[in-house]
Order: structure tokens, then sequence, then C-alpha cells
């Protein structure tokens, strides 16, 4: 199962494509950066939305979460599940006497800890470029409850903000996997992913402006059941102990439990031999 783990890490890793996107992140958080900092010269220090050292952190993975990393996503899915069933590759994995769940699961904490890596890089470039680019405040605002709270109390909620910010793209994960398993082709996958992940940003948009849309109505409910929607906004409702932090909770949880259980079904029952 380890020598799985690691065959299956490499296969992934020595795409130039996944290298690329990988490196791409500091870039955008240095481009995000430069945005923040002519943002910042037309809003009062004392906006929520006001880039400082400690804060950018997470104004930066909030721009680029429910877009950024869901792309990247779906071509990790494309890569270690599509291509490989589209190029019957997976033979040769059969071939070794592993199970099917092995396989699967092998694939899915390869996924997993790729995506770590990426939050973990792009925390580290968020947090450098932080401090070179912003002052640090003698006191920080937080998001949803815009509270007056101490700068290591601001640290220590970024690093809440990306734990739950990991959790919900491993439930992203999640989805984009039964997808790319169902899916024949990774041109099917990348078209079909892209249409889903179009739909779940523009859908709760359109919603909200569409609706008489109130905090803790019935309408927030459904806005909030897109996952990308919790990505983007609701991450920091959920640290402020709002009404609906029950509702996101079990959001994110269906999307990781019932997709990733759909996935394995499919995985491990598909007929490779055909």
């Amino acid at each position: 199962m380890r020598q799985l783990i690691i065959s299956e890490f490499e296969r992934l890793w020595s795409r130039w494509s996944i290298r690329l996107l990988v490196l791409t992140l500091p870039v955008l958080v240095i481009a995000t950066g430069v945005y923040f900092r002519n943002h910042n010269r037309n809003i009062s220090i004392d906006a929520v939305d006001y880039a400082t050292a400690i804060n950018f952190p997470i104004l930066s993975i909030s721009e680029h979460l429910f877009i950024t990393f869901n792309i990247l996503l779906i071509f990790i899915c494309a890569y270690v599940l599509t291509e490989e069933y589209q190029q019957k590759q997976i033979k040769l994995i059969l071939l070794r006497a592993y199970s099917m769940s092995q396989i699967f699961l092998s694939k899915f904490i390869v996924m997993a800890t790729s995506l770590f890596i990426c939050f973990f890089l792009y925390y580290v470039a968020s947090f450098t470029v932080g401090q070179m680019m912003f002052e640090t405040p003698e006191r920080s605002i937080l998001f949803g409850s815009e509270a007056v709270v101490t700068n290591g109390e601001m640290v220590l909620y970024a690093l809440n903000y990306y734990g739950i910010a990991f959790l919900t793209s491993l439930a992203a994960l999640s989805l984009f996997c039964f997808i790319a398993i169902a899916m024949p082709s990774v041109n099917a996958l990348l078209g079909s992913g892209i249409c889903i992940l179009f739909f779940f940003i523009v859908g709760p948009q359109l919603l909200e402006q569409s609706t008489a849309f109130a905090e803790g109505s019935n309408v927030s409910y459904v806005v909030y059941a897109s996952i990308t929607k919790i990505q983007y906004t609701g991450i920091s409702l959920l640290l402020s102990g709002g009404a609906l932090s029950g509702w996101l909770i079990a959001v994110i949880l269906f999307y990781l439990l019932v997709f990733l259980v759909g996935a394995y079904l499919i995985f491990t029952r598909r007929n490779y031999y055909a």
C-alpha cells in the first residue's frame, strides 16, 4: 500500500502541467498583493477588507479558493482518475494484486496530500508577501463579526480559516472525484467540471440578486448549499458562530461523505477489462 501511494504521488507530480499550476500560486499571491495595496488607497483603514500584514493571508485565499483551487482540483482528478481509465493504464496496477479499495484509497490520499501541499505553499507565500507589502497594525478586525482582536488572535483566526478552507476543498475534491470517475474522457471531465463550477458560483449570486435575501432566511440555506459559496463567504460566517454554522458544517460533510462514497462505489465496481 505504501509503495502504491508513492507510485501514485510520483506519477502525478511528474506532470509538468501540475508543477506549473502549483508554481503559479506564489505569482497569484503577489498579484493579489498588488491589487490589495491599490485597494487600500480607496478605503478606510478601519474597513474589514483593508489589507494588513496580518490579515492578508485570509484576504488572498478568499479571492482564489473557490476558483483557482477548484480548477486545480479538476486537473488533479483528470490526471489521477479519468486519464488512467481512458487510457486503460489502471489495468497495469491491477496486475500488481492490489484491491480496488486500496487503489482508490491510495489515489485519494495522493490527491488530498497534494492539496495540502498547495495550501501550505499558498499560506507561506501569502504570509511572506503580506509581511513585505503591508504594515503590521496595532489591532486587527475579524471577518464576519468585525470584532477588534489582537494580532496574535488574528493569526490564530487565519490558521483556523485555512483549516476550514482545506476541509471545504476536500469536500470539493470528493465532488470532482465523483464526476471524474463518471466521465469517459479527460475532455468530458474538464468540460463538465468547469460548467458545474460555473453553475455553483453564478447560481447563488443570481439567487441573492433576484430574491429578498436576508441573513438567516430560507434563501440563505439554499445559497449556502453551494460548496463554492461556502468557500467564498461561508467560512467567515462559520468562524463567527452565526445561525448558519450548523447548516454550513452539514453541507461540507454532505459533499465530503456522499460524493466520496459514491466515487468509491463506482470506482470499485466498474469493469476495467471491458
